[in-house]
């Protein structure tokens, strides 16, 4: 059975590709700080990234991927049909 008080989240992907778009000009360390703020914040107790974010274009794309999570609206199901 479905449950019928499930939320739907809509990114704001204009937002996020905006996000991505300031962190792009950034050095690497930066981007690196960032991305172990984000996992800190989301509850990983990481001191060094992971292998899957170890390159520039990694960061950028999980960057953005938290950013339109972050700028995006949760919304009851019923409104979205």
């Amino acid at each position: 059975m479905t449950n019928p008080a499930r939320t739907v989240i809509r990114v704001n992907l204009e937002m996020a590709k905006g996000v991505a778009l300031e962190w792009e000009q950034a050095p690497y360390e930066e981007l690196s700080a960032y991305c172990l703020e984000i996992l800190r914040e989301i509850g990983c107790p990481c001191t060094e990234l992971p292998e899957n974010l170890q390159t520039r274009d990694q960061q950028l794309n999980f960057i953005t991927g938290f950013a339109s999570y972050a700028f995006g609206e949760v919304l009851n199901v019923q409104t979205t049909n």
